[in-house]
């Protein structure tokens, strides 16, 4: 739930473009993500994208978090406008993956060997041609060097057979590990291996193979203008602006203003405040989760699976989700509904979360918990009282919290609100320097496994205090036959064994309840069709409408 920095202005943080999720074949057409007409002339205009940062500075490494590349909404560790990956991951169009810098891509000794063919006549900003060199010495970068690996990347081995081809080889199947291997941003081996330390170098004048490159730069803003000797047909819109705001409410701002013509930010009563303003203004949040309330399951009192539960029965998630317009969760399995109906587990179809005020303070009753005279419970003569932890900056996540803290004072625990700033939050949430929080790291989830992988595979569990590295299980949850579960996925050769795995996952996930889903979310995408068109609509929903270099190819100046 929410890729992953902060990538993302919506409130969510996500880890990587998308985790653990399955690929097709790869082989679809590269010319259904090009702009048509060829590009050949192209626009002159110049749009201006609005972006949140707490902190703008020159760096544009892609794999450090909190960098200048994050305005561009492109996750750490993930290909961008820059940098590009090997493969797109379409995380609205599911299975719909787009061939990037890879063509064509194909599985085989029982998914324990990747083979991708690359393009050709691909070359870097400065003239240098693009090879299977910059690939490998990509990937073996990574895996020198551990703090560079935030999509926390696996494999044995990585080989070049030829030119054009690129070869991983895995200890165990590892297919549903796809999205993270191909999202990797793919930098230049001739510029790169001069680097002394690429865990600090802050690269300022980036050289990658995107369809922009960077040419001004202040500490409010900077602009990408068009990669004229692009290997795809080039962009139709000249150039980019991106400009930093401090928060959503600033960013909305800007966009309502006509200051800026494309933002992914959730903008409060849109309809009215934006949508109304103009008829060129556009919204969408296509689903791609589920957020709710993370607990530290190392912290009392969220250790104790009675308040967990308590929480999960007294609040009312259709308020929670409506304080942003969100969906409320429904499934007890969490997954996002109704796109995983087929997968929920017999036993939980239709098995919706449902509030119980009276059952909420029953269980925390029978679990010895005694209500005190300021109306909260107690136990072992201490409070029942938490905070959640999120940033300052994401109004979104405030004002769902302003709900929660009502609701859960009405079945006696307090809940306290503990701000930090967006450069923070992901070094709180991974060393565990939280009671609760929310959208902190929650991804998109393509499929049912990476749901699960993400957010509880005991198999990715840190002590408190020593940061997990790619901000997976950030609650901390540990269980032996989970554990054991999510070890068996990869083995398993046919659909009947994954959604037995997966039966048995949702099981565990019901009965220990290791976080709490309240509410679904959306990638906002905001936009204006005054100067350019060809944005994805829900009536044309190709990828998501957050500013990412496959919309910009399509974008037609008007």
């Amino acid at each position: 739930m929410t890729t992953s920095q902060s990538p993302l202005a919506s409130g969510m943080t996500r880890r990587g473009v998308l985790a653990g999720a399955l690929a097709g074949a790869g082989t679809l057409a590269l010319s259904a993500c090009q702009p048509s007409g060829g590009g050949s002339s192209g626009g002159s205009d110049t749009l201006t994208v609005a972006a949140q940062a707490d902190n703008l500075t020159q760096v544009f490494n892609p794999f450090l978090e909190n960098t200048a590349q994050g305005l561009t909404y492109t996750s750490p560790g993930s290909g961008g406008f820059i940098y590009e990956p090997l493969v797109q991951i379409n995380t609205v169009n599911i299975g719909h993956d787009l061939p990037w810098l890879a063509k064509s891509w194909r599985w085989s000794n029982s998914n324990k060997t990747l083979t991708l063919e690359l393009q050709t006549g691909v070359k870097w900003t400065d003239g240098t041609a693009f090879s299977a060199d910059d690939v490998i010495f990509t990937y073996t970068l990574l895996k020198q060097n551990g703090a560079l690996n935030l999509g926390g990347v696996k494999f044995s081995t990585v080989t070049s057979p030829s030119p054009t081809q690129i070869v991983f080889t895995f200890d165990v199947p590892s297919e549903q590990f796809f999205t993270e291997v191909v999202s990797v941003p793919i930098v230049s081996k001739h510029i790169w291996s001069t680097v002394k330390n690429p865990v600090t170098y802050t690269d300022k004048n980036p050289v990658g193979t995107g369809p922009y490159k960077l040419d001004q730069f202040s500490p409010q803003s900077f602009t990408l203008v068009r990669n004229e000797d692009y290997w795809q047909p080039k962009a139709q819109i000249k150039s980019l602006r991106f400009v930093a705001y401090k928060d959503n409410e600033s960013m909305t701002n800007a966009l309502v203003q006509g200051l800026a013509d494309w933002g992914g930010t959730y903008i409060a009563n849109a309809d009215r405040t934006y949508l109304s303003r103009s008829k060129h203004n556009n919204y969408w949040a296509p689903l791609a989760g589920t957020d709710g309330l993370i607990p530290n399951l190392e912290r009392w009192p969220l250790s104790d699976i009675a308040v967990r539960k308590a929480i999960s029965l007294g609040v009312n998630r259709k308020q929670v989700g409506a304080a942003t317009a969100s969906p409320p969760a429904t499934s007890v399995t969490g997954l996002p509904m109704p796109a995983y109906t087929s997968s929920i587990a017999p036993q939980y179809k239709g098995l919706d979360f449902t509030q119980d005020v009276g059952k909420a303070h029953q269980t925390l009753t029978d679990a010895g918990y005694t209500k005190g005279g300021d109306g909260y419970y107690r136990k072992g003569g201490k409070r029942l009282e938490f905070s959640i932890t999120f940033p300052s900056a994401y109004t979104d996540i405030a004002s769902r919290v302003q709900v929660l803290i009502s609701q859960l004072k009405d079945i006696g625990i307090k809940l306290t609100i503990d701000t930090t700033t967006v450069n923070d939050i992901n070094t709180r949430t991974a060393k565990g320097d939280f009671d609760s929080t929310m959208g902190y790291p929650v991804n998109s989830a393509p499929r049912a496994f990476s749901y699960y992988y993400d957010t509880i595979n005991p198999n990715l569990y840190f002590p408190l205090g020593k940061a997990t590295p790619t901000y997976q299980n950030i609650e901390r949850f540990r269980n032996a036959e989970a554990a054991e579960l999510f070890k068996e996925y990869p083995k398993a050769t046919t659909d009947a064994q994954r959604q037995q795995i997966l039966d048995g996952i949702e099981k565990i996930f019901v009965e220990n309840l290791p976080w709490i889903p309240m509410f679904y979310w959306g990638s906002y995408g905001n936009w204006s069709t005054a100067k350019a068109t060809g944005f994805p609509t829900p009536q044309d929903p190709y990828f998501s409408p957050v500013p990412n270099p496959v919309v910009a190819l399509r974008l037609k100046p008007v």
